[in-house]
């Protein structure tokens, strides 16, 4: 069994895709190993507190503020806005992040209305959640009555429907487990790329 079958899960790609051919990609091989290396080296510090059990007990807002933001910033996320609401009215709909491809595309979302109008310029929606939480079923603490992955599916049908299609890519973390949603799946709530990072 490869390392890459014991830590993901998903059926968002085949296997063979992330365990052979997306080694044949130019975004692949332009990685180098140095910077490969130098990344999971960041990566296992920022996870380390939390997987050694110092932050065992970290909310969600510590979660986020400590792993889940630093490790996308690791991974070239820089560019993003926090707490963007896709509701018209009210705050039902308001997921975490909103991340950019590069800085342009901030500055135009930064040009726009709040909310909504900026999703279309998104690459990715983020939700974040605290350490180790369920991802597929509510935990019965207080604020905690859905599930994470039902909340995540429905950001992603908001903001399917906002953007005609325009971003249709989420990311939900409780920074252990890692999953990468694709509204295009033929599933979407059972096709997703799920990392076991810790």
């Amino acid at each position: 069994m490869t390392i890459a079958a014991t830590i993901l899960h998903g059926g968002l790609f085949p296997p063979d895709y992330l365990q052979q051919s997306i080694r044949e990609l130019p975004e692949w091989n332009a990685l180098g190993e140095d910077a490969l290396d130098a990344f999971i080296t960041e990566a296992r510090s920022i996870l380390e507190p939390f997987a050694d059990g110092t932050t065992s007990r970290a909310n969600e807002s510590h979660t986020e503020d400590d792993l889940i933001w630093p490790l996308l910033a690791s991974l070239g996320w820089t560019d993003r806005l926090r707490q963007q609401n896709l509701s018209a009215a009210g705050r039902e709909d308001v997921p975490d992040g909103l991340l950019f491809a590069d800085k342009s595309a901030k500055n135009r979302a930064l040009g726009v209305a709040e909310g909504p109008a900026r999703y279309a310029i998104g690459a990715a929606l983020v939700e974040s959640k605290r350490w180790l939480q369920p991802l597929d079923r509510a935990s019965g603490r207080r604020g905690e009555a859905l599930a994470p992955s039902s909340q995540m599916l429905r950001y992603l049908r908001r903001a399917d429907d906002l953007t005609a299609g325009g971003l249709r890519w989420g990311i939900l973390s409780n920074g252990a487990q890692w999953r990468l949603y694709w509204q295009g799946a033929r599933s979407v709530a059972n096709q997703f790329l799920e990392i076991d990072l810790a």
